[in-house]
């Protein structure tokens, strides 16, 4: 049997439905176009991924080119399956165009910057996937760079969505990316005491703690004469992986060390006197 021959609600797969302009045939057509065709640009834009990580290409690069790949394919499929109706898509396409234009002109200009900032991003990659970052006053660990929006994870479990344009304008502090950080510290202690004895017994506490580097070598100083105190500065350098371990175990050592050794860390006090006090 022919496909002409073949008829469904009294039409046949070739004749024309009225006032749509095109048959079941095209219709059918149509819907393969489009399954066949979202089934292969899964297939092509996985493939493509794969083969841009064996290149050594920065995951979050390889993500925001995947993602443009499949905007554009997405657009070329749905153009080639319209013309299954008989649709013109050549003049469709310079209508929408058009259109778009002026869309994309008025209402888009902070998304068509967000989309060129994410570009950029993607390109001289200032942080990638699970560095932990400050951009537009906001911390977090990066989970992914969209073509539009870069998404963090901050410290406490919040969810962020920053728009890639306010990203790229505004400077990028990247916590992680060099394999050593300096912690730095100030501590205060009394007018009294004796300097010396404090900046060695601090050097020591320094040096005995195993994940605190020998080079750089870590440094302690006076740093400035307080109202109420002797301000030292407390430099060691460390692992990034280790700063936040080290200097919460910092802290609890030099208080502990300071008092076994007679060492007092003054406190602001307030004398308050009252009037009519005899």
């Amino acid at each position: 049997m022919a496909i002409s021959d073949i008829e469904i609600g009294g039409y046949g797969l070739e004749e024309d439905l009225p006032l749509l302009g095109f048959s079941m045939w095209n219709i059918i057509v149509f819907l393969l176009v489009l399954v066949i065709g979202f089934v292969v640009i899964k297939i092509v834009t996985s493939s493509t991924r794969k083969a841009l990580l064996r290149m050594n290409i920065a995951e979050l690069l390889a993500n925001f080119l995947i993602r443009m790949l499949r905007i554009l394919l997405y657009i070329f499929l749905v153009g080639i399956a319209l013309s299954m109706l008989g649709v013109a898509v050549g003049a469709a396409l310079v209508s929408i165009s058009i259109v778009l234009g002026f869309v994309l002109g008025f209402a888009l200009g902070d998304i068509l910057g967000s989309i060129a900032a994410g570009f950029m991003i993607a390109i001289t990659k200032p942080f990638k996937k699970d560095d932990y970052v400050t951009v537009n006053g906001e911390s977090g660990v990066v989970r992914n760079v969209g073509i539009s929006i870069t998404e963090l994870d901050t410290p406490d479990n919040k969810h962020l969505v920053i728009p890639n344009k306010s990203v790229w304008g505004s400077n990028i502090i990247n916590f992680t990316r060099n394999p050593t950080r300096r912690i730095d510290m100030t501590v205060g202690v009394s007018y009294g005491d004796d300097l010396d004895k404090v900046i060695k017994l601090t050097y020591n506490i320094l040096t005995l703690n195993p994940k605190v580097l020998k080079d750089p070598a870590p440094r302690v100083a006076v740093n400035d004469m307080g109202d109420s105190s002797v301000n030292l500065v407390i430099r060691p350098w460390v692992n990034t992986e280790d700063y936040w371990d080290v200097y919460f175990e910092l802290q609890k050592t030099i208080k502990q060390s300071y008092d076994k050794n007679g060492i007092s860390i003054p406190f602001p006090q307030m004398d308050v006197h009252l009037e009519g006090e005899k």
